[in-house]
């Protein structure tokens, strides 16, 4: 059947190694997802009809079987009344009975062996499924981990930016104030020199005025 060669090419692959490689593993683990869920939605509905053709056969084989039970009696009564060529005809009836139970029952036990493989291959195709959820389960877990790491450091990373302009900001303030009182400093430092100019002047004119008055005291008269 093609639906089992189908489900045993699933069954075979190995969608843990396909997800390693792929370049989005959820997206295609989505795909092989629904691959599975098809494939076994389809192999529950097989069985189903499997079902239905088992019990179609049975009765099928139970009517041959009656009809062949018949024959056999046709034929005794045959013999009864010396009609053995009435006899053989029922016979060969009976024996055209028989040859068709044969056929039902080959074709029951293959029906039997397809019906033993859809239900091995649904069992297997439910436990790779759920292999497969508990993988995406966890691939949806890793990203909201790392989506909140992310956000986690982006926000470090936005604080840790606040915080070095902050300092930058307070290096700046500082360095000026430095300045400032550097500035002010120099504007003291030229104010003393003035005024240390002025009275070193005015000491200098009262020292001349005190020489003058000295040579007037100390010239003959």
């Amino acid at each position: 059947m093609a639906l089992i060669d189908r489900i045993e090419d699933l069954i075979k692959a190995e969608f843990n190694a396909l997800l390693d490689k792929a370049d989005d593993p959820k997206k295609n683990q989505r795909q092989i997802l629904t691959q599975l869920e098809e494939a076994l939605s389809e192999c529950r509905s097989t069985v189903v009809q499997v079902i239905c053709e088992q019990k179609a056969l049975a009765r099928r084989n139970q009517t041959l079987a009656k009809k062949a039970e018949q024959w056999q009696q046709q034929a005794e009564y045959a013999l009864q009344k010396d009609r053995e060529d009435l006899a053989r005809a029922a016979l060969l009836e009976k024996q055209k009975c028989q040859q068709a139970q044969q056929h039902i029952e080959d074709e029951a036990a293959q029906l039997q062996q397809a019906y033993d493989k859809l239900e091995q291959d649904a069992q297997t195709l439910t436990e790779k499924l759920n292999q497969l959820r508990h993988k995406e389960a966890q691939l949806a877990r890793r990203e909201d981990t790392a989506t909140t790491q992310l956000k986690a450091r982006s926000v470090a990373s936005q604080q840790s930016i606040a915080d070095a302009l902050s300092r930058f900001e307070y290096l700046e303030r500082k360095v000026e104030r430095v300045e400032a009182e550097v500035d002010s400093y120099e504007l003291v430092s030229k104010e003393q020199a003035q005024w240390q100019a002025l009275e070193t002047l005015a000491r200098e004119e009262q020292v001349d005025k005190a020489l003058a008055e000295l040579k007037q005291k100390t010239q003959p008269a």
